[in-house]
């Protein structure tokens, strides 16, 4: 019997957050979802994107409360995770995607938090997780996002071809639009390493 027909719950999406202030404390903390339709990677990263861009541009320190609300808080036509999860994704059987974020201070060159990311997609089967991606700072936190939403903006793109549906056209360019967006923040994080450009292209993530 496959791994998925045991299963007796609904498979689950989990963000989940292990914040460093300044002097070292880790705080942790857990959000979660239904998986379906928007518990993915490509349609989850932003609300992290938007976080670290949010933290940078106000000139803080990521915290686990602020984490916590900006990210269950609902804002635009895709749902957010807002459940409180006290588990561990990595051994969740029912967690079929996670999102393993650590968190710091912010860089005091280039004025972005520290940020690491691991994105554990579990897929049918024997083994409990297929595939783990790891990303490290925002700029290439931000690049990930970019490519994962590209990579559904194509999907739906095809989907409302074959299947003349206007719902597939919206989701498409609403994931166009969140691509272009994480590629701008990807151009201001990487210019912020150098100071002459760097408050030129957060000017124009910022718009």
């Amino acid at each position: 019997m496959l791994r998925s027909e045991l299963r007796l719950h609904t498979p689950a999406f989990v963000a989940q957050a292990a914040v460093t202030n300044h002097t070292g404390l880790i705080a942790r903390t857990g959000l979660t979802m239904p998986a379906a339709p928007f518990g993915t990677a490509a349609w989850q990263l932003p609300a992290l994107v938007a976080y670290l861009h949010r933290l940078h541009q106000d000139e803080e320190d990521p915290a686990p409360d602020q984490w916590r609300t900006h990210t269950a808080r609902p804002t635009g036509p895709v749902p957010r995770p807002h459940i409180r999860y006290r588990g561990d994704g990595l051994h969740d059987p029912d967690a079929v995607c996670v999102l393993d974020i650590r968190l710091g201070p912010r860089d005091q060159e280039t004025g972005w938090p520290t940020a690491d990311l691991a994105v554990i997609e579990q897929e049918d089967g024997s083994c409990p997780f297929g595939r783990v991606t790891r990303r490290h700072g925002a700029e290439a936190i931000a690049a990930y996002a970019a490519e994962e939403l590209t990579a559904e903006h194509i999907r739906l793109t095809n989907r409302a071809r074959d299947h003349q549906d206007t719902h597939f056209v919206h989701l498409a360019e609403l994931a166009g639009r969140a691509a272009d967006w994480a590629n701008k923040v990807r151009a201001a994080a990487r210019a912020d390493a150098s100071p002459s450009r760097g408050s030129q292209a957060t000017a124009r993530a910022a718009a």
